[in-house]
Protein backbone atom coordinates (compact mmCIF):
# COMPACT_ATOMS: atom_id res chain seq x y z
CA UNK A 1 0.00 0.00 0.00
CA UNK A 2 2.65 2.26 1.07
CA UNK A 3 5.01 1.31 -1.96
CA UNK A 4 2.08 2.29 -4.24
CA UNK A 5 1.53 5.56 -3.13
CA UNK A 6 5.24 6.18 -3.13
CA UNK A 7 5.23 4.99 -7.10
CA UNK A 8 2.36 6.67 -7.50
CA UNK A 9 3.87 10.21 -6.04
CA UNK A 10 7.38 9.49 -8.41
CA UNK A 11 5.53 9.01 -11.79
CA UNK A 12 2.99 11.42 -11.11
CA UNK A 13 5.25 14.35 -12.72
CA UNK A 14 5.44 12.48 -16.07
CA UNK A 15 7.77 13.04 -19.34
CA UNK A 16 10.71 10.81 -19.98
CA UNK A 17 13.47 10.19 -17.81
CA UNK A 18 15.78 12.45 -19.99
CA UNK A 19 13.29 15.29 -18.84
CA UNK A 20 14.87 15.25 -15.60
CA UNK A 21 18.31 15.24 -13.90
CA UNK A 22 21.12 13.00 -14.18
CA UNK A 23 24.87 12.88 -14.34
CA UNK A 24 26.65 13.25 -17.75
CA UNK A 25 30.65 12.94 -18.09
CA UNK A 26 32.25 15.05 -21.45
CA UNK A 27 35.38 15.85 -22.44
CA UNK A 28 37.02 19.64 -22.69
CA UNK A 29 37.74 20.27 -26.23
CA UNK A 30 38.50 24.39 -25.84
CA UNK A 31 38.90 25.82 -22.22
CA UNK A 32 38.45 29.24 -23.29
CA UNK A 33 35.98 30.05 -24.85
CA UNK A 34 34.91 27.19 -22.57
CA UNK A 35 33.15 24.21 -24.78
CA UNK A 36 32.75 20.32 -23.92
CA UNK A 37 31.62 17.60 -25.90
CA UNK A 38 29.04 14.85 -23.87
CA UNK A 39 29.57 10.96 -25.41
CA UNK A 40 27.02 11.27 -27.49
CA UNK A 41 28.92 13.88 -29.57
CA UNK A 42 26.77 16.70 -28.22
CA UNK A 43 29.00 20.03 -27.79
CA UNK A 44 27.93 22.29 -25.16
CA UNK A 45 29.42 26.18 -24.62
CA UNK A 46 29.70 27.76 -22.16
CA UNK A 47 26.38 29.61 -22.25
CA UNK A 48 24.75 26.13 -21.17
CA UNK A 49 27.51 25.50 -18.32
CA UNK A 50 27.64 26.47 -14.66
CA UNK A 51 31.53 26.14 -12.70
CA UNK A 52 31.48 24.56 -9.47
CA UNK A 53 33.06 26.68 -7.30
CA UNK A 54 36.61 24.78 -6.92
CA UNK A 55 36.74 25.28 -10.47
CA UNK A 56 39.41 27.05 -12.23
CA UNK A 57 41.80 29.22 -9.62
CA UNK A 58 40.48 29.34 -6.50
CA UNK A 59 41.64 30.00 -2.47
CA UNK A 60 40.75 28.53 0.58
CA UNK A 61 41.56 29.59 4.19
CA UNK A 62 42.22 27.60 7.26
CA UNK A 63 45.12 25.40 8.58
CA UNK A 64 47.13 23.04 6.92
CA UNK A 65 49.49 19.89 7.40
CA UNK A 66 52.44 19.60 5.36
CA UNK A 67 54.81 16.97 4.42
CA UNK A 68 57.37 16.23 1.86
CA UNK A 69 58.65 18.85 -0.66
CA UNK A 70 56.98 21.81 -1.86
CA UNK A 71 57.88 24.87 -4.40
CA UNK A 72 57.26 27.83 -2.18
CA UNK A 73 57.24 31.75 -2.24
CA UNK A 74 57.07 33.83 0.80
CA UNK A 75 56.93 37.34 0.90
CA UNK A 76 58.07 37.36 -2.83
CA UNK A 77 61.15 35.01 -2.03
CA UNK A 78 60.76 31.51 -3.75
CA UNK A 79 62.95 28.05 -2.97
CA UNK A 80 62.04 24.85 -2.48
CA UNK A 81 61.57 22.94 0.91
CA UNK A 82 61.97 19.87 2.21
CA UNK A 83 59.26 19.30 5.41
CA UNK A 84 59.51 16.45 7.61
CA UNK A 85 56.25 17.91 8.99
CA UNK A 86 54.82 21.27 9.45
CA UNK A 87 51.48 21.94 11.17
CA UNK A 88 51.00 25.70 10.36
CA UNK A 89 48.35 27.11 12.37
CA UNK A 90 47.78 30.70 11.21
CA UNK A 91 44.39 32.66 12.16
CA UNK A 92 41.65 31.87 9.16
CA UNK A 93 41.82 34.92 7.92
CA UNK A 94 45.85 35.79 7.74
CA UNK A 95 46.44 32.80 5.56
CA UNK A 96 45.12 31.43 2.58
CA UNK A 97 45.96 28.50 -0.04
CA UNK A 98 45.52 29.58 -3.77
CA UNK A 99 44.79 26.38 -6.34
CA UNK A 100 44.82 25.70 -9.95
CA UNK A 101 42.05 23.53 -10.88
CA UNK A 102 41.72 25.78 -14.44
CA UNK A 103 40.28 23.63 -17.38
CA UNK A 104 42.18 21.95 -20.33
CA UNK A 105 41.89 20.84 -23.87
CA UNK A 106 41.50 17.09 -22.98
CA UNK A 107 40.03 16.98 -19.81
CA UNK A 108 37.48 14.43 -18.47
CA UNK A 109 34.75 16.40 -16.58
CA UNK A 110 31.77 15.50 -14.85
CA UNK A 111 28.65 17.55 -15.05
CA UNK A 112 25.15 17.38 -13.59
CA UNK A 113 22.27 17.99 -16.25
CA UNK A 114 19.84 19.94 -14.87
CA UNK A 115 15.98 19.71 -15.06
CA UNK A 116 15.39 20.43 -18.77
CA UNK A 117 18.90 19.94 -20.33
CA UNK A 118 19.49 23.75 -20.89
CA UNK A 119 22.20 24.18 -17.80
CA UNK A 120 24.75 21.53 -17.02
CA UNK A 121 26.73 22.18 -13.49
CA UNK A 122 30.30 21.34 -14.03
CA UNK A 123 31.48 20.45 -10.44
CA UNK A 124 34.91 18.71 -11.27
CA UNK A 125 37.32 18.05 -13.73
CA UNK A 126 38.58 14.59 -13.14
CA UNK A 127 42.79 13.92 -13.03
CA UNK A 128 44.54 10.89 -13.96
CA UNK A 129 44.13 9.75 -10.27
CA UNK A 130 40.59 10.12 -10.07
CA UNK A 131 40.56 13.28 -8.74
CA UNK A 132 40.30 17.06 -9.76
CA UNK A 133 43.56 18.38 -8.97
Amino acid sequence: MAGKRLYELMTKRGGKPSDYSDVVYGTVISPKPLKVQLSNNMVLTDDFIVLGKHIGKFKLQGNAIMKGSADMTFHGHHDKANISKADLSFKKTSMYIEFDNSLEKGDKVTMIRLDGGQQFYLFERIGEDGFGF
